[in-house]
């Protein structure tokens, strides 16, 4: 198979060997992409540029792998933009690092979110210059839960199918895929009784320390597991996960 070029967001990174590395990559032409770099700890000029580190966009050329479940082999990589204000902060650090987690494991390879990935380099580019990082956090997670099929039905109660009451008592459930009303909340094991108000607003427009905590919420449900990311991303943020 002829070699693929793309551009790239780095995810994850982690050592393989003594030179080499596994790098997982989000691009907006070929979706998750997880490939080995050869020799990237002792990085030359001809292959990598200026080397290879997570929170990071470039230009990749590599060879996919042969068979599902191998690595590609990365062939070159050049960074475009390393996102240098991340590491300003530890809130936009770990801010970018869950961002990627998310889309680490929630997205496939082979199945490219282009919209997703645009996301995504804007997020970074928010978070490195003077975005807030609990707003542009939450953003993100209601872009990525839109863009993946899964953002949760605020318009109406799931279980009865009546329309929001503007400012009525509410609850939330990731099982059902969205709002509960009171009336309905008794059946659902699952739930978490929602901010008062929070429905009539948008992860821009409302409590970001809200949304972001109820998101995040609902994509660990999704993911089945917690995000490891979060645990460093919470106290960043001056929050307390529940």
């Amino acid at each position: 198979m002829p070699a693929q070029n793309d551009q790239a967001i780095v995810l994850r990174l982690s050592d393989f060997a003594e030179t080499s590395q596994i790098v997982t990559l989000f691009t907006p032409g070929h979706g998750l992409v997880r490939l080995i770099a050869k020799g990237a700890r002792r990085g030359t000029k001809q292959r990598f540029a200026a080397g290879l580190d997570v929170l990071e966009q470039g230009d990749v050329s590599f060879h996919p792998a042969r068979e599902a479940g191998q690595l590609g082999t990365l062939n070159e990589w050049v960074q475009r933009d390393a996102f240098a204000g991340l590491r300003r902060e530890l809130a936009r650090l770990y801010g970018g690092l869950y961002a990627a987690d998310l889309v680490a494991s929630l997205t496939e390879e082979e199945d490219p979110h282009p919209g997703l990935f645009e996301d995504l380099r804007a997020m970074l580019t928010e978070l490195s210059g003077t975005g807030a990082p609990l707003a542009v956090v939450a953003a993100f997670q209601a872009d990525l839960l839109s863009a993946l099929g899964y953002a949760p039905n605020f318009d109406q109660c799931v279980g009865c199918r009546r329309p929001r009451v503007p400012g009525a008592p509410a609850y939330f459930s990731s099982t059902a895929g969205g709002l509960l009303c009171r009336d309905c909340e008794a059946h659902y094991v699952e739930k978490r009784r929602l901010l008062k108000g929070l429905a009539d607003t948008t992860p821009r427009t409302g409590d970001a320390r809200a949304w972001l905590g109820l998101q995040d919420y609902h994509l660990t449900h999704l993911a089945g597991r917690p995000f490891k990311s979060a645990a460093a991303l919470w106290p960043a943020l001056g929050l307390v996960r529940r």
